[in-house]
């Protein structure tokens, strides 16, 4: 294992962190997202050129780390190879023989075409054949390993991983892509026999970041925490690896008993009639306490009429209240309509669920205990998919300076661009953290009343969906108040967005009408003062997290 720095390299992560401060703005937002991610270490080798060696090294090792996750890409790997004289051997010779066994004389294009296409059972009939071809293994699992994993079928990513040929050189590869596949479907206990498998010479330091994971995952938070600072000491700059280990280190929070007599939660439904009842006996069977729950059915014409009448039992006539609307008069004008009734304006506290949605049983103490530790007026969390493997749908987003992205409409540059940080990322657990946000996802959120006083409720504007969530949150901010993300609780998502559902010409015009209707809400100088604020609190928060580490850490 490459040895690990010393108290004095302190000065050293110091000094990285004060050259990306200016060098990279966008850092602390998160460095995990697939294109973030590939972008950061070339870029940082070439700052290298212009700043101290010691960026050169800390390239190194996010481009070790970014290859590592993703072991197949030749983008990633590629960009490695160029940073090879830091590394340790024997890796730049493995390194290299996996280089040569990318890079074949084949044309890939038809069965990229056909994974596009859906043709599922037409892809796995060839590929089976293609893996076999000597020599040919990894190029074809390059092509669709990670298609493969997001499947949902557990047996095919093992079945042609066993079945590809591959030189016995490569083998250290194919024992790292089913440790990677266990950590999406296998149980902890057996995921961690696959990972301590790894050549630790080989695959430091994501080996054991994952063994971190597993072992939190497994409830020993204390192990977790001591192989993920061994993590951390190698990157002390790598803004989630702060984040995670500084929240497993932290003091369990002591959270006052609440009965939830002050909060209500809101769902609104329209022709999800199964999922609403999926959601609502996920919600019966979760600690409520003595929360008043509130259904609206938005105008529906299935039988949601008859799943509510069902599930009022499951929480009794005192704390359950049905809603129901003539026609469906949008997402917005729903939760307004919620708002609007006197016993949700009575309470200090309301939740919003979509009608979709699988909760763990502490949900609402875990989001009320983050608003209150951040004094926030919205707390939300990770939205991940209900089946393996886990995905996070969203987790943080944050706001990028103005004109700094893709434009969406030609003749004018974006005013309002949100940094998604997850982008939809396989879930090994580098979004589990707690830390300010511009927004949070809609799909599970906690509002105080007194937020929605003073910033307001939902723009009807942006009916019947879409944006609606991001412009609230964006007018909670304006007005000083705080928007926390706590990543630490998960709940499972049967539906992606309605952005990921937008394929047609009239779902994508929709789309594009509500984001205009956004841009001109607000001025470019408003947008560009709040990310600014918000950049440097991020700043502020890793800074101080990163000092306590460092005095809390042996």
């Amino acid at each position: 294992m490459p040895a690990l720095f010393t108290d004095r390299d302190e000065n050293f992560g110091a000094g990285v962190l004060q050259i990306l401060r200016t060098a990279a703005p966008t850092w602390p937002f998160g460095i995990e997202e697939d294109q973030t991610a590939l972008a950061l270490g070339p870029g940082m080798l070439r700052m290298a050129r212009e700043h101290a060696p010691m960026l050169r090294l800390a390239a190194g090792k996010i481009l070790l780390w970014n290859w590592q996750r993703r072991p197949l890409h030749c983008e990633a790997l590629n960009a490695l190879l160029e940073a090879a004289q830091v590394l340790d051997q024997p890796l730049p010779r493995l390194l290299r023989k996996l280089q040569t066994a990318l890079h074949r004389p084949v044309d890939s294009a038809p069965l990229k075409e056909a994974m596009d296409l859906g043709e599922q059972a037409l892809v796995l009939k060839h590929l089976l054949q293609f893996v076999r071809r000597p020599g040919e293994g990894l190029f074809w699992l390059s092509h669709c390993w990670e298609w493969l994993l997001r499947l949902g079928r557990e047996d095919l990513p093992p079945s042609l991983l066993d079945a590809a040929d591959l030189p016995s050189e490569l083998e250290p590869v194919r024992r790292m892509l089913r440790a990677q596949w266990a950590m999406l479907y296998r149980p902890a206990e057996e995921a961690l026999a696959h990972v301590r498998g790894l050549d630790a010479n080989l695959w430091f330091p994501l080996r054991e970041y994952w063994s971190a994971e597993l072992y939190a995952r497994m409830g020993d938070a204390g192990q977790g925490a001591r192989r993920l600072a061994r993590v951390w000491r190698q990157m002390p700059w790598h803004p989630q690896l702060t984040l995670k280990l500084s929240n497993l280190v932290e003091p369990p929070e002591s959270v006052e008993p609440c009965d939830f007599s002050d909060t209500s939660v809101l769902v609104y439904s329209w022709n999800k009639a199964e999922l609403l009842e999926q959601t609502l006996q996920s919600l019966a069977a979760s600690e409520l306490g003595r929360a008043r729950v509130v259904v609206l059915d938005n105008g529906s014409s299935d039988e949601t009429p008859a799943v509510m009448a069902r599930c009022a039992g499951l929480f009794g006539a005192h704390r359950f209240q049905q809603v129901r609307l003539p026609v469906n008069v949008g997402a917005p004008a729903a939760r307004n309509w919620l708002l609007s009734l006197p016993e949700v304006q009575a309470c200090r506290r309301v939740a919003f669920l979509d009608d979709d949605v699988i909760l763990p049983r502490n949900w609402l103490t875990r989001l009320g205990a983050a608003m209150d530790a951040a004094k926030a007026d919205v707390a939300g969390c990770r939205i991940v998919s209900a089946c393996p493997p886990a995905c996070v749908q969203s987790a943080d987003y944050h706001l990028l300076d103005p004109g700094q992205g893709a434009r969406t409409f030609q003749e004018r540059e974006d005013n309002i661009l949100v940094f998604e940080n997850s982008g939809n990322a396989l879930d090994f657990g580098l979004y589990d953290y707690r830390r300010p946000a511009i927004s949070v996802s809609g799909c599970c959120h906690l509002l105080s009343m007194r937020g929605v006083e003073r910033a307001g409720a939902f723009d009807i504007r942006f009916s019947p969906t879409q944006f609606d969530d991001l412009e609230r949150d964006l007018r909670v901010n304006l007005a000083g108040m705080r928007v926390v993300y706590e990543g630490r609780l998960a709940v499972r998502h049967v539906q992606h967005s309605s952005l990921a559902k937008a394929q047609t010409v009239s779902g994508a015009a929709h789309i594009f009408g509500n984001r205009i209707k956004l841009e001109g809400k607000y001025t470019r100088e408003e947008m560009a003062a709040l990310a600014q604020r918000h950049r440097e609190a991020l700043w502020q928060d890793l800074d101080a997290r990163r000092a306590a580490l460092i005095r809390s850490l042996p």
